[in-house]
């Protein structure tokens, strides 16, 4: 199965067929390209007299910039509070010792 590739510039044309409750195939061999499973979200957008389905898909979180390993994700808590007590834990940690 080959994964789907943004980059591709081959452009594939085939016939499908509208069902009366509105629905199309698309065609195993475009899902295969595009690495479409089944239940996969996709966008439907209308263009003049052209309807364009694109796969919605995730950024990954984690991508490479400048050679480096960056996190690109959304905070999922209390940054404050999380750098708060992380601080409050360090200071600890160094204000004791022998421990």
């Amino acid at each position: 199965m080959a994964a789907y590739n943004a980059n591709q510039e081959e452009e594939r044309a085939m016939e499908t067929t509208l069902d009366k409750f509105g629905r199309v195939v698309i065609p195993k061999e475009i899902r295969d390209i595009l690495g479409l499973k089944p239940g996969e979200l996709l966008k439907v957008e209308q263009s003049g007299d052209e309807v364009v389905l694109k796969p919605l898909r995730e950024e990954p979180p984690i991508r490479v910039k400048d050679g480096v390993l960056v996190y690109a994700g959304t905070a999922t808590g209390n940054l404050t509070e999380a750098v708060r007590a992380h601080r409050e834990e360090r200071l600890k940690r160094v204000s004791s010792p022998g421990k």
